[in-house]
């Protein structure tokens, strides 16, 4: 317990009487600080707030019974401070994190996606003109067995087989780029 001498001149300003507090109640507050957050540096960093807000607000420390309960007080409050502060940081950090990865991802996807439909206009450029008008068609254009008769002049029956051998084509050559892919 601080003296009623060592109070007067605390209040006073005086180093002194400032070092004689620290020292009684420094290893207290430090072992309060560590019970929140439980890193040694963190309390330490704790402590020295707690002492500077001590400095800073001596004047309103009515008596010198009032300087433990304003420490563990003070201690408290900057450690739930610090928690908060973590976490926030902590939660910014997870977002940079997830927006990085997710961007990696998107550009993956993106190059994937451009090399894939380069591939596929490669693929139907090798396709016979007619194969490839009815593939372009049924499958790009989602035009009915119908339609694409009525527009190249043809028969439904014609479609159907320039359609099912050009998806076949086109399926073996993709699988084939697949697995040099992947």
């Amino acid at each position: 317990m601080v003296s009623e001498a060592v109070f007067v001149d605390f209040k006073a300003g005086y180093s002194k009487a400032f070092r004689i507090i620290f020292d009684l109640y420094h290893r207290i507050i430090l072992q309060h600080a560590y019970g929140f957050c439980h890193n040694r540096e963190e309390a330490e960093e704790i402590a020295q707030d707690t002492f500077t807000q001590l400095f800073i607000y001596k004047d309103r420390i009515p008596y010198e019974e009032s300087i433990l309960p304003f420490l563990y007080a003070v201690s408290k409050r900057i450690a739930i401070s610090h928690f908060r502060k973590k976490i926030v940081r902590e939660e910014a950090l997870e977002q940079i994190r997830s927006r990085s990865d997710r961007n990696s991802f998107d550009t993956q996807a993106t190059v994937l996606a451009n090399e894939l439909r380069t591939s596929l206009d490669n693929i139907l450029d090798e396709l016979p003109q007619q194969q490839k008008k009815v593939f372009v068609l049924s499958k790009l254009d989602d035009l009915s067995y119908q339609e694409i008769a009525e527009q190249l002049a043809v028969s439904k029956h014609t479609v159907k087989n320039h359609l099912a051998v050009a998806t076949k084509t086109v399926r073996i050559k993709l699988q084939r780029l697949m697995i040099i892919l992947f």
